[in-house]
């Protein structure tokens, strides 16, 4: 067993209701401040094991099909459930502010809390934020009824996709990191499955972003953002766009690729950022 694992297993076990959805979570820490970390897709709720703060309690939740949550059949999370979540702790602790964390598409749902509660958003450190800008490619195949239809063919006949995948890529079409990027989540029979689900569980997790902005910029809320700049998942122009000219969204640069948080760089700005103190420690 790693340090990481470790520091896992003595968090405690959490589970809330969310709609039609059980959301399991890891709790660490017992401080007065609340943080709710959502993980990247294929990650679990053990992403965030590395942060420490004896002034924080950490809530780190698994998403639909990921980790130990359940998901009811045909269901999918809703910002409504979002909503109901975070009142919930909020009560639950006696608190009135809220961190969120997020890292890719983790960050959707701390958008979408933001933008249904933003008065209860004390800070947010996005690390290369999914739903900072909107993916009409996602959305055609999980929001209508043509798109659904292919993305059901897909599911079915993978292979024939793959093929196609290797001649975009042989034609210079698609690049090198996105085709090795899609094949890690398509190869396998089980591996569409899983992406079909959790787009799915998670399709309707598209936040207001104008709304948002207006709140962090009115309030104002801290946001601090972690880009790659050889992401070719996220590129750092989403969130060069996203930011504009609002002076309360910060954006932090590093020369890496998506998967952030394998660099002890980036956990060090996150827990400076989140935590709002240079004495933050770090575990792992």
């Amino acid at each position: 067993m790693d340090h990481k694992d470790s520091i896992s297993a003595t968090a405690e076990s959490v589970t809330y209701a969310a709609g039609a959805l059980s959301l399991h979570c890891l709790k660490t820490g017992n401080g007065k401040k609340i943080v709710l970390a959502f993980h990247g897709y294929g990650n679990d709720a053990a992403l965030f094991s590395f942060l420490d703060h004896e002034e924080y309690t950490i809530l780190s939740f698994d998403l639909p099909f990921q980790g130990q949550s359940y998901v009811a059949p045909g269901s999918c999370l809703e910002k409504l459930d979002l909503l109901v979540l975070a009142e919930h702790i909020m009560k639950e602790y006696g608190v009135s502010k809220l961190g969120l964390l997020g890292f890719s598409l983790g960050a959707r749902v701390c958008l979408c809390i933001a933008e249904q509660l933003p008065e209860a958003v004390r800070n947010m450190v996005l690390i290369a934020p999914d739903g900072i800008r909107h993916n009409y490619f996602y959305r055609f195949f999980t929001g209508t009824a043509p798109g659904h239809l292919l993305f059901k063919s897909f599911i079915r006949s993978g292979d024939t996709y793959l093929k196609l995948f290797s001649v975009l890529h042989r034609m210079a079409l698609l690049n090198s990191y996105r085709y090795r990027f899609a094949l890690q989540y398509i190869r396998t029979d089980a591996s569409r499955k899983l992406l079909y689900d959790i787009w799915m569980a998670t399709r309707k997790l598209n936040a207001d972003l104008g709304r948002v902005k207006h709140e962090i910029g009115a309030r104002p809320i801290p946001v601090h953002i972690l880009m790659g700049e050889r992401d070719s998942v996220i590129p750092l122009r989403n969130a060069r766009i996203f930011k504009g000219r609002n002076d309360h969204i910060h954006i932090h640069v590093f020369h890496r690729g998506h998967n952030l948080l394998q660099f002890e760089e980036v956990k060090g700005t996150v827990a400076a950022w989140l935590f709002r103190s240079n004495h933050a420690t770090l575990r792992g």
